[in-house]
């Protein structure tokens, strides 16, 4: 079987973990808190972290097995099979709107009169790529891809600089916690997509105790990049738009990449930004390809090329006529909020209990 290393397992996971999330949040927080919404980046995303370290912990008790299949020990068959299917219809759906997200960027943007077609199909035939060519693969890709987004997200931030309007952030909390607390909820969906992944990436973890303690550690130094950087991204938009206008743009960034200028000579640059930034797209729709052809083989023992051709056909069939536009936006939202956010949250913490509660009943 295939391992990855503790440094790509980081690097992957930060790219899956930021992945798509950058793009509309401030116009998600900002909807929420006003200006107060760059403080909700943090509590959202480090909702997530306790979640993550109950999946590790698992880890020594059940090696080389993921999470479906942990829970098909712990809790019994039949409602393991149950729930792994919830989790392969929640990637599946997920996966393909991501998709369709990428071509609503684009469409909105650069490359308004470009064929769907074109944009769908290439996008789909690197996700097929990576699945075949591996789980490492996947994670040498997130080596380039994230920093290169990163990067580029510090270059929109130093260059937008210029532009800030310094009250726009003050005063802090004018209107109290509520606002907060509920921008805060719209962002805690966000690392329940990553764990999503987790829980069928464990069996390709190192599974020594000294890396399981390098593997929490790595995962928590994940999380305070994408914190780090998803706060600065929302603070810029706020000090650039004021926290109005960042809650009506819904790609603000590439609005900010399009005013920068370097010494009045280079301007318009959001094509490339929007180039870069459809990398860590793709690699989050190829993570939730990974997802779902592993929840198949655990629930249904199904593999091969028929069953991943018609995944990958819907995962076309989606974005080009079924799911389109701003639709796509707001169907994200509706499945991270109602159904990935929920589901995450009762599977982990139910089989992670139960295993505990039996564990302890042997002892006693």
């Amino acid at each position: 079987m295939e391992r990855i290393s503790t440094h790509q397992f980081t690097v992957l996971s930060a790219a899956i973990i930021l992945g798509t999330t950058f793009m509309n949040s401030g116009a998600i927080v900002s909807g929420a808190a006003g200006r107060d919404g760059w403080l909700a980046i943090l509590p959202g995303f480090a909702l997530g972290i306790p979640f993550v370290f109950m999946v590790f912990s698992l880890i020594p008790k059940f090696p080389n097995k993921n999470l479906i299949e942990i829970t098909e020990q712990v809790l019994g068959k039949w409602l393991g099979k149950g729930i792994g299917l919830l989790q392969v219809l929640i990637a599946f759906y997920f996966g393909a709107l991501l998709m369709g997200q990428g071509l609503d960027m684009y469409s909105r943007t650069v490359l308004p009169l470009m064929s769907h077609y074109v944009l769908v199909f290439g996008t789909f035939i690197v996700v097929a790529y990576l699945y075949v060519s591996g789980i490492e693969v996947l994670s040498r890709f997130s080596e380039v891809v994230f920093p290169i987004t990163f990067f580029s997200l510090l270059f929109i931030a130093a260059f937008s600089i210029q532009r800030f309007e310094r009250g726009e952030l003050f005063p802090i909390l004018d209107n109290g916690i509520k606002p907060l607390a509920l921008a805060s909820w719209k962002v805690a969906p966000w690392p329940m997509e990553y764990l999503l992944f987790l829980a069928g990436l464990l069996p390709f973890l190192p599974r020594k105790a000294k890396d399981l303690k390098v593997l929490k550690k790595n995962a928590l130094k994940a999380f305070v990049l994408v914190i780090a950087i998803s706060t600065i991204m929302v603070i810029v938009q706020i000090m650039t738009f004021g926290p109005f206008e960042t809650a009506r743009l819904t790609y603000g960034l590439l609005v900010l990449g399009n005013m920068i200028e370097i010494s009045r000579t280079v301007a318009g640059v959001e094509a490339i930004f929007t180039l870069i930034w459809m990398g860590v797209l793709t690699l989050k729709v190829a993570a939730m390809f990974f997802v779902v052809a592993w929840g198949l083989r655990s629930v249904f023992k199904l593999k091969g090329r028929k069953v991943i051709g018609f995944v990958g056909l819907m995962y076309v069939f989606i974005p080009l006529y079924s799911v389109r536009g701003m639709n796509v936006v707001v169907e994200i939202e509706l499945l991270d909020g109602y159904f990935m956010l929920p589901f995450m949250m009762t599977w982990v913490v139910v089989v992670w209990g139960v295993d505990r509660w039996k564990r302890r009943k042997k002892s006693s």
